[in-house]
């Protein structure tokens, strides 16, 4: 009987104090935990706007807590200073191939291709410094062109797709075992209180827009705009992009994007938990 007491003791003592596993958990950064004003979009007809086709195309509203229009140095799965915004580590840095990274991901995609108005300019949506330089085109043309786009006021907006990333429930499995050199110091990143991360996104492909003149368009804008140039922005490595014109009307033309464009995402903040 003693003996069974004492193995039973022995036996409790060992569940109970013997160390648990810590384990990541993720939870969401409220905006005054960063420098969120640099997320913002402080035009409340374009974030209506945004959510609407957003949540006609995908079924759902996705809670996000920063805008990444515009913004190609923030991908999913950045670790990023909360304050400087500086990007301390990416996804490259977990040595996995893309194939790998990709098996990993949460993505949900719908196809859209419905047209909408957004009571936005153009100008807004692309942001103030935005500026075509179409290719082998003279200074004057280029400038009748962005200056339609800047004149634009609601444009008709059409996209090919949304798609959702989330890479929490991922980084977990990886980054629980974690044993490699590479991994081991994305997880002393991710662990540090002065970090952030970006787990999951929205993004949209394929996006046109309508852009709808006062006036109409000159002679010489009009044959260049029938040609359908098209080009790569050699500035945007990170996410390539190109861009094609297209003529519709004498007071109308259309402006392509192909390519992935973020929208809206996620900062949260990592810890462990037993």
């Amino acid at each position: 009987m003693k003996k069974a007491i004492a193995f039973l003791l022995v036996s409790v003592c060992f569940c109970n104090c013997s160390e648990k596993k810590e384990t990541i958990d993720f939870m969401t950064l409220d905006a005054v935990e960063f420098h969120a004003k640099q997320f913002e979009i402080l035009n409340v007809e374009m974030l209506d706007s945004l959510k609407r086709v957003h949540d006609s195309c995908m079924g759902f509203s996705f809670k996000a807590n920063a805008f990444l229009i515009g913004r190609v140095d923030f991908l999913i799965g950045s670790i990023v200073n909360k304050q400087s915004l500086k990007t301390v580590s990416t996804i490259a840095d977990l040595g996995l191939t893309n194939n790998e990274l990709i098996s990993e991901f949460n993505i949900i995609s719908r196809p859209c291709y419905d047209k909408r108005i957004l009571h936005v300019p153009v100008k807004t949506m692309l942001g103030n410094n935005f500026a075509l330089n179409v290719p082998n085109t003279n200074e004057l043309l280029n400038k009748e062109i962005n200056d339609a786009i800047s004149a634009s006021g609601d444009v008709e907006m059409q996209a090919g797709s949304w798609t959702y990333l989330d890479i929490a429930d991922a980084l977990k499995r990886l980054l629980d075992t974690a044993k490699g050199p590479k991994l081991l110091q994305y997880k002393d990143n991710l662990l540090d209180t002065s970090n952030m991360i970006l787990t999951s996104e929205e993004s949209i492909s394929n996006v046109s827009f309508i852009i709808t003149t006062e006036k109409d368009i000159s002679q010489s804008l009009q044959t260049l705009l029938k040609g359908k140039p098209s080009w790569s922005l050699s500035s945007s490595p990170v996410l390539p992009v190109s861009i094609q014109l297209f003529y519709i009307s004498s007071n109308k033309f259309q402006l392509s994007f192909s390519g992935f464009f973020p929208v809206a995402g996620k900062f949260m903040k990592a810890k462990f938990k037993k």
